[in-house]
């Protein structure tokens, strides 16, 4: 072999996986869907069971606060499809098992 077609071959190898599309990632959703139709249907006042009717369970719920309940929902390696979830966290703070706080993110 002469040095151009070694030259060729090892510039190939070096670089043929920068050459090639990247690689498909599967996009991982975490967390509570919301649309805004159902955020705007909570309203102070309103009982933890009924919130739980319209918004669904909390995805996170510390048990040191358990007054307040946080909807979180996140998307790794989103794109414009995969973005799903018009808001990314949802405050909700409850006082004697009614809704006194919420909190859009």
């Amino acid at each position: 072999m002469n040095k151009i077609s070694i030259t060729l071959i090892g510039f190939l190898f070096l670089t043929g996986c920068g050459l090639l599309p990247s690689a498909y990632k599967v996009p991982v959703s975490q967390g509570n869907v919301l649309k805004v139709e159902q955020v705007n249907q909570l309203q102070l006042g309103m009982t933890t069971s009924q919130v739980k009717f319209v918004v669904g369970s909390p995805a996170i719920q510390d048990p040191l606060t358990p007054n307040t309940w946080i909807y979180k929902f996140t998307v790794t390696n989103a794109n414009a499809d995969t973005k799903i979830s018009e808001l990314k966290k949802l405050t909700l703070s409850f006082d004697k098992n009614q809704l006194i706080d919420i909190s859009k993110n």
